[in-house]
């Protein structure tokens, strides 16, 4: 019976409470002052002082012109075709192809032609006129003329061992008036080589440039997998981030349907009396909030739909496309296991292993390395001396007949071959000393630039599956405490209809529901991008996705006879 009373008690105390919040307040009648200049002490609080119709209309006003839904795999597909990054980063392999070329071309023969004609008047000597006195007594002319032409094609080039060849092909003819201008035939066949045996020579030597061009063809194949590798995972969390901010909407669509619902009962226990205006106008409040955060939150969908378009490269005739994107894909996340903090170090040192095998950076700098060691052998070479062997040997005959001369080269009418020795050395030698030096640093630093890309690989796996696993675990403690205010909101609810909460106490509750979901949301968008993040930095995450790389198909140089025909050939 007590107790009866007790809360009999109470209850009256409250309502006294809550309707003298609406009652004027009392005054003495006797200070008043006269009607003309009395002025209101008490205002009634207007319970429509909040507009919410304007608030709602911006809320649900339509976003965007055309949608578009797309999956993860075809959002890859398509920045993988048409992301600008790639596209420029494609010719990169493709320049290195054409240095293969260009380092080849040391090998390619060159065919020289020249022809030349000449004429010549000359004194005639003592002993000239002597022997050919006859001819002086029935032709004055003193002078002797010539007419000679002179023609010579030859083929040249070096060999990988380093060989230097020459085969040339001599054909003259000449006349004079000292034989009254009959025409004579002369040249020959000959056949030049050079040998060097110190410095430049062997297939290491000569072929280094070739083969630090494909090295080159190789990393720019390995960084252009990077950028493949990048670019897909920024595609990834950009698409999670567009997922994140939906449901992220959905969220202040719920808040505000628990604003609404909360307004709802605060008109309801006004119109019975159990509340005061008061409490109305906050739950308005309440709802003009949680509008406002709505309209905040499809704006923050807008900005994660024009960020991956802008990673799409989407246009519509030219212009950055205005089309909604609506991501069908949604966080897999499977259920929570313990077990994951108890392995860790095993998992970290196993994707470190992954990542050191996988990662292009790896091949990246084995293939510098590759190439500085190349590089220095050829600098040593540079600094031997160059003594060289050289040899030639000459057939071919002199004739009436241009005949003559061919025949004379089958059958070696006159012939002729030679031998010799070359040697030079620069005095100081300081421009090959100067070149080696540098390239044995060279080779030094890539072996410490590759340490240093270990190390910062390893510290890359390390943060990354990290994080993976502080998110599964923030993903089940955000999920217990949405559950915890979930269970708050509708307690407090319940106390708010028995007239002992009131609705600044349950919009709190609320918005810390709304707080827990939110977060709850943040945490599986925290934890695929963290996924991603690792199989990045694994380099396995083309192959987590199906996705096949391969490089381009170096393309078809201009063809020889194009090469030589005026003008430039075109740009394809």
């Amino acid at each position: 019976m007590i107790r009866t009373l007790s809360i009999l008690a109470v209850g009256c105390i409250y309502a006294a409470t809550v309707f003298a919040a609406d009652a004027p307040p009392s005054v003495d009648t006797k200070s008043l002052p006269a009607p003309d200049q009395a002025q209101p002490l008490y205002q009634k609080i207007d319970i429509n002082l909040i507009d919410l119709d304007r608030l709602r209309e911006i809320a649900e006003e339509a976003q965007g012109a055309e949608a578009v839904r797309m999956s993860l795999q075809e959002c890859i597909q398509i920045a993988v075709d048409q992301n600008p990054d790639l596209q420029v980063v494609k010719y990169e392999p493709l320049k290195s192809a054409a240095d293969i070329l260009t380092a080849k071309g040391m090998f390619d023969p060159l065919l020289n032609i020249q022809a030349s004609y000449a004429e010549s008047v000359q004194q005639a000597s003592a002993e000239t006129q002597t022997l050919g006195l006859l001819y002086f007594l029935f032709n004055r002319n003193t002078n002797i003329e010539s007419k000679d032409m002179l023609s010579k094609t030859s083929v040249s080039g070096r060999l990988q061992t380093g060989t230097l060849y020459d085969v040339s092909l001599a054909l003259n003819n000449g006349a004079s008036s000292f034989n009254k201008f009959r025409t004579q035939w002369s040249g020959g066949l000959t056949l030049t080589l050079s040998q060097p045996l110190l410095r430049g020579r062997g297939n290491n030597f000569n072929t280094a440039r070739i083969r630090m061009a494909e090295n080159a063809k190789k990393i720019a194949e390995s960084q252009m997998r990077l950028a493949v590798m990048t670019v897909v995972s920024e595609v990834v969390k950009t698409y999670w981030d567009l997922v994140g901010t939906i449901e992220s909407v959905l969220v202040r669509e719920q808040a505000l349907a628990n604003a609404e619902r909360l307004l709802e009962i605060s008109r309801k226990r006004l119109d019975i009396g159990s509340a005061a205006a008061m409490e109305v106008l906050q739950a308005k409040a309440g709802v003009a909030m949680r509008q406002t955060d709505l309209v905040t939150a499809r704006s923050q969908v807008q900005n994660a739909e024009d960020a991956i378009k802008a990673v799409l490269n989407m246009r519509d005739n030219g212009i950055f496309s205005s089309a909604r994107i609506i991501p069908v894909d949604r966080p897999n996340v499977g259920d929570f296991d313990p077990d994951i903090l108890k392995n860790e170090s095993d998992q970290v040192t196993k994707s470190i292993e992954i990542a050191l095998k996988n990662r292009p950076e790896m091949t990246s700098g084995d293939l510098e390395i590759k190439t500085s060691e190349i590089e220095r052998r050829r600098a040593a070479n540079d600094m031997l001396p160059d003594v060289s062997i050289t040899g030639s040997m000459f057939q071919g005959r002199r004739g009436y007949e241009w005949e003559n001369v061919f025949n004379g080269i089958a059958q070696r009418d006159d012939h002729s071959y030679m031998v010799g020795l070359k040697a030079s050395v620069p005095l100081g030698n300081r421009a090959a000393r100067g070149a080696f030096q540098r390239a044995d640093i060279t080779t030094k630093q890539a072996g410490q630039k590759l340490e240093k890309t270990k190390q910062e690989l390893m510290l890359k796996v390390r943060l990354a599956s990290r994080a993976v696993q502080t998110s599964q675990i923030l993903i089940e403690s955000n999920r217990q405490a949405k559950q915890l205010q979930e269970a708050n909101v509708d307690a407090e609810e319940k106390r708010l209809r028995l007239g002992v909460s009131t609705s600044y106490r349950v919009l709190q509750v609320q918005q810390d529901l709304t707080l827990a979901q939110t977060q709850e949301v943040q945490a599986r968008i925290a934890y695929e991008k963290a996924l991603v993040e690792l199989r990045l930095d694994e380099g396995t995450i083309l192959e987590s996705l199906g996705i096949t790389f391969a490089p381009p198909e170096p393309e078809p140089p201009v063809s020889f006879g194009r090469s030589i025909r005026p003008p430039v050939p075109k740009t394809k």
